[in-house]
């Protein structure tokens, strides 16, 4: 596909992008100029137009939507006919909950820039006719090749939206007693009528004593009877994974899903599963609460998302009342105002984890255990765990397995392709990927485990926020300087340091009117491991080594 302004004399064949009009005339956006349109459009001085030439390759908006649709669209949505402009609207075509998954759309939207799919949050109940979302394709028309990636990507475990209908299933109602308490007894018109709404069918119901052993049986029996469901409603909540409840189920073979529900204001309750059948244990107060109903839909309609997927719910997880409210004066009085902290200079750590562990010969040092965690998890972990604000890891060598360690922690991460170069680039790399706001960054070469927290807030605390030249803070010991080194902003187009052998250049002897030595009494925070010997020595020095690994290094060193 061309795209742009073509002369009027080299436009057959175009099709116009935008209306054009000459001597009380329209031609109208998408017409195809003909020779007769060109020699009016020439007679009426029009030198060049904005249109689009296609290939054989080219796909219009309209046949890319409805190629789209067929893959996208699954159980129980409808959609209108994509119009010339690629676009789709979609529906809800039964009573049920909406179901996606927030990655696929994600991989999907990010695909290419022509295309996109937008929705309202998934896991929502949805009513038949309700409208749930857009696909959209933008511009003239997209290439086969495009269309075809994006088709592929999201064709590899079914339709990516559906909507989950109600169906009728079998439940079990476990009510206990605590205490000898008394609390309203079964009555099964009642709870016909309470659970008949959402398609429940009350086939066992049961009272009993609030234990461990009393709810193990109780659950066996609901089992027993056919339940797919079984629900036990207490006085109280249960709190823990240990708690009667939970130990209920455990104790009748089932497993513990989820603790807890985060929804909207949170409900604390249990979650589980003996088998195909669902096990759910809940405080009676949270049984009028908007969220239990929405947990209660999504039993019904089979659709309760893996306990991996919870932790997504609480976003937009408020309803519309909640989402109005306003705090009141008593609320006023006993909150406590942050401020602007966003507005204040922070300190970032920029961790470089590109090398290519030359010297660590047959594995990547980085991703070496120590306490069983990779050594690049160490450097990011007391990063995060420091006074600073801001991290940020630079990949390269190995970059998609040291990113996938990585992909749970909140860190900026920046890959250096060209990290055969050198360690500078990747510094620069690092430096330039921070928010505005950093007064300064300590550089923290990842091979250096045992520079912890306490040792990146010694520098931070000792960087001068207030001073007209801000100061470069550095380690010591024996009088040596040492990394890592935290910069300020000012210096950072400056900033040359060689991390693997602690080699200074003469832009930071230049400023050494200005730099702060942090003397510290030992040099283990200092060591970088670069080779198995060092890696070794460091796991002797911790005490994670046995006498038997070290006597077998001390044979194979005096080979």
């Amino acid at each position: 596909m061309k795209f742009g302004e073509f002369p009027i004399y080299d436009a057959l064949g175009i099709e116009l992008v935008h209306d054009v009009r000459y001597q009380g005339k329209t031609l109208k956006k998408g017409h195809i100029l003909t020779s007769s349109d060109i020699s009016q459009l020439k007679y009426a001085g029009v030198k060049t137009i904005t249109g689009v030439q296609f290939s054989a390759e080219d796909i219009h908006p309209e046949t890319a939507a409805d190629i789209l649709l067929k893959t996208l669209v699954g159980d129980y949505l409808r959609y209108t006919v994509p119009d010339e402009t690629g676009y789709s609207e979609l529906f809800a075509d039964i009573d049920g909950t909406f179901v996606f998954d927030q990655d696929r759309l994600n991989r999907f939207n990010a695909h290419n820039e022509s295309i996109a799919l937008i929705t309202v949050q998934p896991y929502i109940p949805v009513y038949k006719g309700q409208f749930i979302g857009n696909l959209r394709v933008f511009g003239p028309a997209v290439t086969a090749e495009v269309l075809n990636e994006a088709v592929t990507k999201i064709s590899g475990t079914g339709s990516l939206l559906k909507v989950a209908p109600y169906a009728f299933c079998k439940i079990g109602f476990i009510r206990t007693l605590l205490n000898n308490s008394s609390i309203p007894s079964l009555d099964d018109d009642k709870l016909a009528a309470r659970f008949g709404a959402f398609g429940f069918n009350v086939v066992y119901s049961d009272l009993c004593e609030h234990s461990a052993a009393a709810v193990e049986k109780a659950v066996r029996n609901a089992i027993d009877a056919q339940a797919e469901i079984v629900l036990v409603e207490s006085q109280v909540p249960p709190l823990h994974r240990d708690d009667v409840v939970p130990t209920g189920f455990k104790e009748a073979a089932g497993d513990i899903d989820r603790l807890g529900w985060p929804a909207d204001a949170g409900l604390s309750l249990v979650i589980g599963h003996k088998n195909n059948v669902k096990l759910l244990g809940y405080c009676a107060a949270d049984a009028e609460q908007t969220a239990f109903d929405r947990l209660l839909r999504f039993l019904a309609t089979n659709s309760l998302p893996s306990a991996d997927i919870f932790p997504r719910l609480a976003m937009n997880g408020l309803s519309l009342e909640r989402m109005t409210k306003r705090i009141t004066p008593e609320q006023m009085q006993k909150s406590i105002a942050v401020g602007s902290v966003s507005d204040s200079e922070k300190i970032a750590v920029v961790i470089l984890a590109a090398g290519s562990s030359r010297r660590m010969i047959g594995t990547n040092k980085l991703l070496e255990p120590i306490k069983g965690l990779p050594m690049v998890e160490h450097a990011v972990r007391s990063a995060l765990s420091s006074k600073a604000d801001y991290v940020a890891v630079v990949t390269g060598h190995d970059a998609k397995f040291i990113e996938r360690r990585l992909e749970q922690y909140d860190v900026k991460i920046v890959r250096n392709a060209d990290y055969v170069s050198g360690i500078l680039g990747s510094i620069r790399l690092g430096l330039a990927v921070l928010p505005p706001d950093i007064a300064g960054a300590v550089i923290l070469p990842a091979d250096m485990p045992e520079f912890t927290e306490e040792y990146i807030d010694r520098l931070i605390d000792a960087f001068d926020f207030t001073a007209s030249r801000r100061p470069v803070v550095l380690p010591t010991y024996n009088a040596v300087r040492h990394n890592p080194v935290l910069w300020p902003r000012d210096l950072f187009k400056n900033v040359k340091i060689v991390p693997e052998d602690s080699q200074w250049v003469p832009a930071l002897i230049e400023h050494s009117d200005y730099i702060k030595e942090i003397p510290l009494k030992d040099d283990l925070p200092l060591t970088d491991i670069n080779t198995h010997g060092d890696l070794t020595n460091y796991l002797a020095r911790k005490d994670l080594i046995s006498s038997a690994e070290q006597d077998l290094f001390a044979l194979e060193k005096h080979r």
